[in-house]
């Protein structure tokens, strides 16, 4: 049995020299709500770094005030910026229940499959960045707001008072601070939740698929990877942890993410030039190749036709402003690339065609070719 706390602010400045005496694991508060800064936890970094200079095993949670899954996607960019450059080894959570009332003051709890929907969007997003993620909530939550057999992640269950937990789960929260729970070093002037884990994250023994070994993976066609960009891809597999590597190590970067089941997700990520290419096997085997691709993504590749006068507007997306040319003259000009309003990622090209002939729509930024993207023909 793995003792535990989860604190937040409200548990003030914890002396950990104090509490890690006994303490197998501590659940920080990360924050609360969507992806503003004066809603993080004030605590939270100061926790984290006590934790990992004390040796504390800690994972992580944000309360959720979402009422759909737009908000859930703000909130899983709030955790995540918190995140970055941290190494959790426990889960991190998202605190569904509604104890302070607001979703019932601003039009009610929202139904079962928006919360289940909302509780998906979160866990989704700190998987893709390889987070172990799961959700917390009480037993009346449990049955009554949520559909657990559509949840397929960690489980932290608030059932205190109770000699045990009366439904499964990977973490139990066995007392608040009204039932007596108490941690040295943690305490506020009420007590301290206290928590029972039934997990071992910190030693659950790796069992590695031989080669050979019959998997399923969530692609087999070539991948498209932009420059620099993150792919997660699943791999179901019976006999244990399948051996995913790239056969060019320096174009694509695979790194373990998660583990759930038989289901194991890894994050592919696209390091070499454009135009470079590489496989991923698996168990030994070829599964798909994977070509890196311009850092810029526009709307359109198909070819276009116009008459002399019309206007044409090109939609492209990059984090970094991209250069936009005409491989041939005399058939249409660009005007410019201009933001496309306050969203940083966006730019407009408007082309205007003036004359007849072909010409092809070419976009350009630094540290790569020129990427070729339709044809003009005017």
């Amino acid at each position: 049995m793995l003792r535990g706390i989860d604190v937040s602010k409200h548990n003030g400045t914890i002396d950990w020299e104090k509490a890690k005496s006994g303490l197998d694991f501590a659940m920080l508060r990360i924050g609360f709500g969507g992806d503003i800064s004066s809603q993080d936890d004030v605590q939270f970094n100061r926790n984290v770094s006590e934790c990992e200079r004390l040796g504390i095993p800690w994972g992580g949670y944000l309360y959720s005030y979402a009422l759909n899954t737009s908000q859930a996607q703000s909130e899983a960019k709030h955790a995540i910026r918190l995140l970055k450059g941290k190494t959790p080894t426990y889960p991190i959570f998202i605190d569904m229940e509604d104890a302070d009332g607001y979703k019932a003051k601003h039009g009610g709890i929202p139904s079962r499959s928006t919360n289940t929907a909302i509780v998906k969007t979160f866990c989704e997003a700190l998987k893709a960045e390889g987070y172990k993620t799961g959700y917390y909530c009480n037993k009346d939550w449990y049955k009554n707001r949520l559909n657990p057999s559509e949840l397929d992640y960690d489980f932290w269950f608030a059932r205190p008072g109770v000699s045990s937990p009366d439904i499964a789960c990977d973490i139990w929260q066995d007392e608040f601070p009204e039932t007596g729970g108490r941690w040295p070093g943690a305490n506020t002037s009420a007590g301290c939740d206290t928590d029972i884990a039934y997990t071992n994250y910190t030693k659950q023994s790796v069992v590695y698929a031989p080669d050979g070994a019959p998997y399923v993976s969530d692609t087999t066609m070539t991948l498209q990877l932009p420059k620099g960009n993150k792919y997660q891809l699943e791999v179901q597999c019976d006999a244990g942890r399948p051996n995913v590597v790239a056969g060019t190590g320096s174009v694509v970067d695979v790194s373990f993410g998660s583990q759930n089941g038989t289901k194991y997700y890894f994050i592919l990520k696209g390091n070499g030039n454009v135009g470079q290419s590489s496989g991923i096997y698996i168990n030994g085997d070829l599964c798909f190749n994977t070509n890196i691709i311009s850092s810029v993504k526009s709307d359109t590749t198909q070819g276009i036709k116009m008459q002399k006068g019309d206007a044409y507007m090109v939609l492209l997306t990059s984090s970094v402003k991209p250069s936009a040319s005409l491989s041939d003259k005399g058939v249409a000009t660009i005007a410019g690339v201009f933001q496309n309003g306050s969203k940083a990622n966006e730019w407009l090209v408007p082309i205007v065609c003036y004359g007849a002939g072909k010409t092809v729509f070419q976009t350009q930024v630094p540290g790569e070719p020129v990427t070729k993207w339709f044809t003009i023909e005017g």
